[in-house]
């Protein structure tokens, strides 16, 4: 049961993280330009379009599945991720199919981008609901954290692995392409073990006669009574937003500026992005336990505040020079790792079980949207225009917002488990 609900999630991650990894590779071959740097953030824009779709995949599954099936909505998530990788993995390219090829490609990521928006909650809705009473934290962590870095290491693993068996010229001419297959390959197993999965809507929360936990006869019904949480939402977002914008900052953002801009060998480049994932995964669960010991909100506050020093690392990135960047990654990598290992915990506490769905794929859809895949771009362009002192001000800043939001939230009687 956990292989199959973690193992869709690893997938979701891997298919989705993978474009990220790709995307000074696949750029040249679907946004043509004589500048490599502008053909890399045209990529990087097309990355950041479809966290745009993310808010409406979850604006318009999360009701379905609080409402209908948690089971159904994830199957259909988990189907459209892998499918999409699989079609990228085939997609001619600008040279053979024009202008058709880039609007495939993005329509591509606008598809992935709604699945993702529903994952993220119909999961950890799924995953709250089956951990052990007081074992929340290690359980989300387990889930949310250890497998989504497996999908995270896993595309920067074959990303590794292919870079490392092909030359340069080869990987930038098609071996790109290879990791994408791989996705949308073991997307069939995927789908097949969660099959397995139970129905925990109707399981654990029909007929409840909490008003928190009751569930809604009507579309209208979800959105009235997330309405009622709006602050909780509002915490949420800032909770997901401010650690996404450091994890794509470290596993995309760097990534792509080394190989893209300070022309380092990517099979090192892609090696120290796996090394950092494998110390992510490793102790995700240990910071799980560690906040149902000391109390979630307290471990949240912690974690938090130890992020804010992993804005500023990368400030020293300023020239080709794989030591420094290996340093960055995992320096600053192990703080950011920390905040994975508990911000979706932290989002599901948030919200009451009758919106849980709903609530957490619209928190973290529009956290991961608004800062999160703006990142590499704003990274990237603030880079070149001699503005990088900017960004950790700018990540800072949200970091402490999210934390005030959350206190004032939790004041306010707006966490709901854990606390």
């Amino acid at each position: 049961m956990t292989i199959g609900l973690g193992g869709g999630v690893a997938l979701e991650f891997y298919d989705w993280q993978l474009y990220g990894f790709m995307a000074a590779f696949l750029s040249p071959h679907f946004f043509p330009a004589t500048d490599p740097v502008v053909s890399l953030l045209a990529g990087l824009a097309v990355f950041g379009a479809g966290f745009a779709a993310r808010p409406i995949g979850a604006a318009i599954l999360g009701p379905i599945a609080d409402r209908i099936s948690h089971k159904t909505v994830m199957m259909v998530a988990v189907s459209a991720m892998a499918l999409s990788s699989l079609v990228i993995a085939l997609l001619p390219s600008y040279k053979d199919l024009g202008i058709t090829a880039t609007i495939v490609l993005v329509t591509l990521r606008l598809i992935q981008g709604l699945a993702v928006g529903a994952e993220a909650g119909v999961a950890n809705a799924i995953a709250i609901e089956l951990a052990p009473p007081g074992q929340e934290g290690r359980y989300l962590g387990l889930i949310n954290g250890t497998f989504i870095m497996v999908g995270s290491i896993g595309a920067s693993l074959v990303a590794f692995l292919v870079s490392a068996a092909v030359s340069p010229e080869v990987m930038k001419d098609w071996a790109w392409r290879i990791p994408f297959g791989v996705g949308g390959v073991l997307g069939l197993l995927i789908i097949y073990l969660r099959q397995t999965l139970p129905e925990t809507l109707i399981a654990r929360a029909m007929h409840d006669a909490d008003e928190g936990s009751r569930i809604q006869d009507t579309t209208g019904g979800v959105w009235r009574a997330l309405w009622k949480a709006r602050l909780s939402l509002l915490a949420a977002i800032l909770v997901v937003g401010s650690v996404q914008l450091a994890n794509y900052t470290y596993n995309f953002g760097l990534p792509n500026i080394a190989n893209g801009v300070f022309k380092e060998n990517s099979t090192h480049v892609y090696g120290i992005v796996t090394l950092m994932g494998s110390i992510w995964m490793i102790f995700s669960p240990a910071i799980g336990a560690f906040a149902d010991k000391i109390r979630p909100s307290r471990a949240f506050v912690m974690m938090r505040l130890l992020l804010i020093p992993s804005f500023f690392l990368p400030l020293l990135y300023v020239e080709k020079n794989i030591v420094i960047y290996s340093s960055i990654m995992l320096v600053g990598g192990t703080l950011v790792g920390c905040n994975m290992a508990l911000y979706n915990f932290i989002a599901t506490t948030l919200m009451p079980r009758t919106v849980r769905t709903t609530g957490v794929a619209l928190g973290y859809a529009a956290g991961a949207t608004i800062f999160g895949g703006t990142t590499p771009f704003l990274l990237l362009w603030l880079q070149r225009s001699n503005l990088s002192w900017m960004f950790p001000l700018y990540g800072t800043t949200v970091a402490l917002l999210s934390i005030a939001v959350y206190v004032i939230a939790k004041k306010r009687g707006g966490v709901y488990v854990g606390d």
